[in-house]
């Protein structure tokens, strides 16, 4: 550790005892290691670049040390990227005076992991003809279009497909609010992010405890059971909580 010297920020532990990480940085010369101040300490390492792209080398190499964390420790992650300009400004200016966030934050993260789960229609005709199939309007609108020839029904279609966009809409969300609470029960915290695909339902990351993460995998599983053929889940982790962390402002 150089003082004056620009460092790389992987995220913050508690102080407890110290880390042994036989892990390379994710650029430059020398060693992981943690900077301790007040009970907390930063895990860093020197020679960063100035910026990172996001590669898969990067996000690797970043992932790494924090993984290799995780085997010992809770660990508060940041973002890939995040470069401070000194030892000194890591401690007076993050660890110091964001004492008290980051200390709840580790105290809310302390014996949890986090678990991704993604779930996703597998057919979108089938759920689009589920949907007006189990609305009355929009089979009675559907079932008039079908006795006039298309030219003579132009508004009336796009009426159709506008309703039953939003008809489908409502189906996601309901569906995605039944599947988180019937997880809820096995975690702790919840945080839905937005679907990434038009067949995506849920898209969320749960904070879990670790004697209940084989729980919470097979209720994962009940589900898959239960809705076999119609829904596709994608189950991440354990992973750092990122979606229960937010370090901004760095």
């Amino acid at each position: 550790m150089s003082p004056g010297t620009a460092v790389y920020l992987y995220g913050v532990v508690g102080d407890g005892d110290p880390l042994v990480l036989d892990v390379p940085p994710i650029s430059g010369a020398g060693p992981v290691y943690t900077l301790s101040h007040r009970g907390l300490a930063a895990v860093l390492s020197d020679g960063p670049l100035p910026r990172y792209e996001v590669t898969r080398t990067n996000v690797r190499g970043h992932q790494a040390v924090i993984d290799s964390v995780m085997h010992t420790t809770e660990i508060l992650p940041t973002r890939l990227g995040t470069v401070l300009p000194s030892p000194q400004w890591v401690v007076a200016n993050f660890l110091e005076e964001r004492w008290a966030e980051l200390r709840r934050l580790l105290d809310h993260v302390a014996g949890r992991v986090e678990l991704g789960l993604k779930a996703s229609w597998t057919d979108l005709q089938f759920i689009f003809t589920e949907t007006v199939a189990g609305d009355r309007e929009l089979r009675a609108l559907r079932d008039r279009l079908t006795r006039h020839p298309a030219a003579a029904t132009y508004e009336a279609r796009l009426q159709l497909g506008e309703r039953a966009a939003e008809a489908l809409a409502a189906k996601r969300k309901q569906e995605a609010d039944d599947l988180a609470g019937a997880l809820e029960p096995h975690v702790i915290d919840i945080r839905r992010n937005d679907p990434i695909s038009e067949l995506m339902v849920l898209n969320a990351a749960f904070l879990v405890d670790r004697p209940r993460i084989e729980p919470f995998e097979a209720a994962v599983q009940d589900l898959d059971r239960v809705h076999a053929g119609r829904l596709g889940f994608v189950l991440a982790g354990p992973l750092p909580p990122y979606n229960f962390v937010g370090l901004g402002g760095l």
